[in-house]
């Protein structure tokens, strides 16, 4: 009997990877991680797994700017539902396959999830995100005259809608995730960090034109949940590797070398740096250990063969000892 909890995030370029992004891709990436997790799907560990979608939402942006001229846009917040609702189908299912094909009995669920964001700030005080296709010049303006959109510029590429990313204060079905994970369940939620709402004047909850830190919602999730493990699975090592970091070779960081490391090293990777410092947070809040791994590395990982672990040897959760 092992007791304790697992806070699970998975890139979403893990599921949609350059290699392949389509829908069968997808699956058979989904199948990878599932194999990968089994230690920790078939154990008595309390499970939430949360998943990124960025490569997801683009896709869906983009085929809906091909086929503007036809069908109406699909607002950024509805968009983020579409890409919930679809990973989180394929993980659950996958998930649910991995189970039955060793003969394990536990249920999986996947919870639509919105989360409640600060947007007092001004748009231009916060951190702002790219979203969707690129577009060439005329059309970068021409989208930001009629839809009122912030265009960046990405050198060699074309111009690319920038929305804020404002910080989360609040996982609104956070009630319904703990009372199934409680109960024994797996739980798929808070994919892209959760649809981003606020409250109207009204008091009415309504979706924005937003995105959200992922690494933020682990952090909070592991929080409330009290969770002693935070495993982060990314698409590949090259970024760790050009920080001076590998999350597949076996490697082990107190939570000191790690604050230092963040203090001072010139990390280029904002992917790295935001997965880094979500690592500080979570075990200055009170976790145990942390474990970043690669898709390819993710078995060995668990098998305490490989990934970069953070934090305690020792975790109170016997399966990530090292």
């Amino acid at each position: 009997m092992m007791s304790g909890t697992v806070v699970v995030l998975v890139n979403g370029e893990v599921l949609a990877n350059g290699q392949g992004s389509k829908i069968s891709d997808q699956r058979l990436n989904a199948q990878m991680l599932s194999e990968g997790l089994y230690p920790v799907l078939s154990s008595d560990l309390k499970l939430a797994v949360l998943h990124g979608n960025k490569p997801q939402v683009g896709y869906v942006l983009f085929r809906s700017e091909l086929a503007s001229h036809v069908l109406h846009g699909i607002p950024l917040d509805v968009c983020g539902a579409d890409t919930q609702g679809a990973t989180g189908y394929m993980l659950s299912q996958s998930f649910m396959n991995v189970l039955n094909k060793h003969k394990s009995q536990r249920p999986v669920m996947c919870i639509l999830t919105q989360t409640l964001v600060d947007n007092s700030y001004p748009e231009d005080s916060v951190p702002s995100k790219t979203i969707g296709p690129w577009f060439d010049r005329d059309k970068a303006e021409q989208y930001r005259q009629t839809r009122g959109w912030t265009m960046l510029e990405e050198p060699g590429r074309g111009y690319r809608r920038a929305v804020p990313s404002y910080p989360a204060l609040e996982i609104l079905e956070y009630d319904s995730i703990e009372q199934v994970i409680q109960s024994g369940g797996v739980v798929i939620a808070c994919g892209g960090g959760g649809i981003p709402v606020v409250r109207n004047k009204d008091g009415e909850l309504t979706g924005i034109e937003a995105v959200i830190e992922t690494e933020q919602i682990a952090c909070l999730m592991g929080r409330k949940l009290k969770a002693n493990i935070l495993l982060m699975v990314v698409e590949n090592d090259n970024k760790f590797n050009l920080a001076g970091l590998s999350a597949e070779a076996s490697t082990l960081l107190s939570v000191e070398e790690l604050d230092h490391f963040l203090a001072n090293q010139n990390i280029s990777s904002s992917s790295v740096q935001s997965k880094l410092k979500a690592a500080s947070q979570f075990l200055h809040d009170g976790g145990e250990q942390v474990v970043i791994t690669t898709l390819r590395g993710l078995a060995s990982a668990i098998n305490q063969k490989g990934g970069l672990r953070i934090g305690s040897k020792k975790p109170s959760v016997e399966l990530f000892h090292v």
